[in-house]
């Protein structure tokens, strides 16, 4: 194997070995580098990095060459360090299992090994996507006519050794959200193949609870074999951290202060009851929406969404109109689990267990309201899609930590309520979830007057905060990964709402999240989406409003009745409501591709994904 070329801004000159990787020599020749090629034999049971001299071997191997199969005994202490719980013969087989897949399917351009792609010679990366040009310089899909899109963000994805990535345990991965964006960039056209010039640069790291440890790992890494951690301080470095409290899990000390956490919890000040440190850091950090899949959300009942522009007309009967409770939730309500007890005028929970569950919210809002007429909460609800969707209003509190009823409410086209202070919702303060969710105004000191507020809300107030729910929704969901529910076309989902925040905060760093819209014409209208999804887009949505007003009258009269006293036949209608369409309507419908795990049914070739809008 002959040296190759080898671009790097600077020209770092030695890199030490580390890890499980080779140590490589760099000799700088003005801007380009020559790098000593990996060991002879890499690409035969391995993939040869030849950006960084690199040999990653699949999680079975190990030697300069990839050349040693590791023993058993070895084998299964790796994998239990990697996540597979159990070690000895069923923890090998989980760790070896096909079903650990690979990222964008190896691009074509490599074999799976149990979630390592072992790339063809030429080929390396992740996901087998890079290659070096005639130059020395890297290159994304260089043969499949890849070209990052105009508007940008860019974003440079760190190729960390495989035993911090891709060796990972994917097949109990119960929040891939970080799996799925790094596919996703690639799709877009928003990823770069040089970090000089990027916007922002990604550790592919999917942090959970106590994962600390591996993100300093990480940071030590990309400090000592790239240059732009330490020319930005790690500003504009970004990474997914997915645990119930966030960031607060992940980070180790001061050197990653500057860097950009993406998370699912918002809460931005302390919590002493609860336990709760102060997590987001509003001028750095994004609030992710929680990762809903569609076998999930048929579980709940929850398939059909009140957005579509034909549920009227293709629903089931008992789905179309807002004929259920005006407040409604369903959940654990006490902090140890059991159901409160309501022998007694006031209604107590049972044990003082984890009184700091939700903040203490769920437990404040059923003291208050548990026999007030058009509210119902309960600990289990046999018809939880048909009263999510039947229902004007629904709670979304908090949980252990990030809550995900408010998102569930959102693309039911239920308006949310929300009573968690000190808590950014997803994409605040960018997106105002009080223009189309409810927001006490003296926050939980306001809970005994919750059923005043909602009261005050008139017809006229209460469809213009539909209307704005269906776009809200398109924030919330992840439609470009799993397919449209709502009749979306997908401009706008969670993916895309990220990538244009991080673009408008790129384009206007020294600006605050909430200031971005008032100088960013684009973002502004991408949030209110009006940036031009075609006219068919807009004539669901104008479609849309005109169901939601239609209903927004009616709404009220059922939900004035006592929702505690529906019978049994509303049981039996709700095993139909948790289909959500109607049996022979179905078909009709625009839904997702049947999909099995998270990245099977994923086109081979990301470099030809259609980009409907530029």
């Amino acid at each position: 194997m002959r040296p190759r070329l080898a671009w790097r801004p600077g020209g770092v000159v030695l890199r030490a070995a580390s890890f499980f990787m080779v140590g490589t020599i760099l000799l700088t020749i003005g801007d380009a580098v020559r790098a000593v090629p990996c060991p002879e034999g890499c690409t035969r049971f391995g993939t040869c990095n030849e950006e960084l001299g690199r040999c990653d071997c699949p999680k079975h191997r190990t030697g300069p060459a990839c050349a040693t199969e590791l023993g058993p005994e070895a084998l299964a202490a790796r994998c239990e360090a990697l996540g597979y719980k159990g070690g000895g013969p069923g923890g090998m087989d989980r760790c070896l299992s096909p079903a650990n897949h690979c990222l964008g399917a190896c691009s074509g351009a490599g074999e799976c090994v149990a979630g390592f792609c072992k790339c063809a010679e030429g080929k390396f990366g992740a996901d087998c996507s890079l290659s070096l040009g005639p130059d020395g310089r890297p290159r994304l899909l260089a043969d499949r006519g890849y070209t990052p899109r105009a508007r940008g963000p860019r974003v440079y994805v760190y190729e960390l050794p495989p035993e911090m990535t891709t060796w990972r345990n994917s097949v109990t991965l119960d929040r891939p959200t970080a799996r799925l964006f790094l596919e996703r960039l690639t799709a877009t056209g928003t990823r770069v193949a040089e970090g000089a010039g990027a916007d922002w640069w990604l550790l592919p790291l999917g942090l959970r609870a106590l994962d600390g440890e591996r993100l300093l790992e990480a940071v030590r890494y990309v400090r000592e074999h790239h240059p732009w951690w330490n020319q930005t301080q790690g500003h504009r470095h970004m990474v997914f951290a997915l645990g119930d409290t966030g960031r607060r899990e992940s980070e180790k000390g001061g050197r990653t202060r500057n860097m950009t956490f993406v998370s699912h919890w918002g809460l931005w000040r302390d919590r002493p009851r609860s336990g709760w440190k102060a997590s987001h850091r509003n001028d750095t950090d994004i609030v992710l929406p929680v990762f809903l899949p569609p076998p999930y959300l048929k579980r709940l009942g929850l398939a059909a969404s009140r957005h579509h522009p034909r549920f009227q007309d293709r629903a089931l009967p008992e789905l179309r109109q807002r004929s259920g409770p005006l407040f409604w939730f369903s959940g654990r309500i006490c902090g140890d689990g059991l159901p409160p007890l309501t022998d007694a005028p006031t209604p107590r929970c049972r044990t003082s267990k984890s009184s700091g569950y939700s903040g203490g919210t769920r437990r404040k809002v059923y003291l208050s309201h548990w026999n007030r007429t058009g509210f119902l909460m309960t600990q289990s609800d046999p018809l939880y899609g048909q009263h999510m969707l039947t229902s004007r209003y629904c709670f979304g509190p908090m949980g252990g930590g990030h809550g995900q009823r408010q998102v569930q409410a959102a693309l039911a086209g239920c308006v949310p309520v929300l009573i968690s202070d000190g808590v950014l919702e997803p994409f605040e303060p960018a997106l105002d979830w009080g223009a189309f969710g409810v927001r006490l105004p003296g926050g939980e000191r306001d809970i005994p007057r919750l059923h005043e507020v909602l009261a005050g809300i008139g017809p006229e107030e209460y469809a213009l905060k539909l209307s704005r729910l269906r776009c809200a929704a398109q924030h919330m969901a992840f439609s470009t990964l799993l397919g449209a529910a709502m009749g979306e076309g997908g401009r706008y989902d969670a993916v895309e709402t990220l990538l244009e925040l991080l673009r408008s905060k790129a384009q206007h760093p020294g600006v605050p999240w909430e200031g971005l819209r008032a100088v960013d014409g684009q973002l502004d209208a991408f949030l209110d989406c009006r940036s031009g999804e075609g006219a068919e887009g807009e004539e669901a949505e104008r479609e849309a409003e005109e169901g939601e007003g239609a209903e927004a009258d009616g709404g009220g009269a059922g939900a004035a009745g006592d929702a505690r006293a529906e019978g049994a036949s509303g049981r039996r209608e709700g095993a139909a409501g948790a289909r959500g369409w109607g049996p022979r309507r179905r078909a009709q419908l625009p839904v997702a591709p049947p999909r099995r795990g998270h990245v099977r049914g994923r086109p081979l070739d990301l470099a030809a994904c259609p980009r409907p809008w530029p």
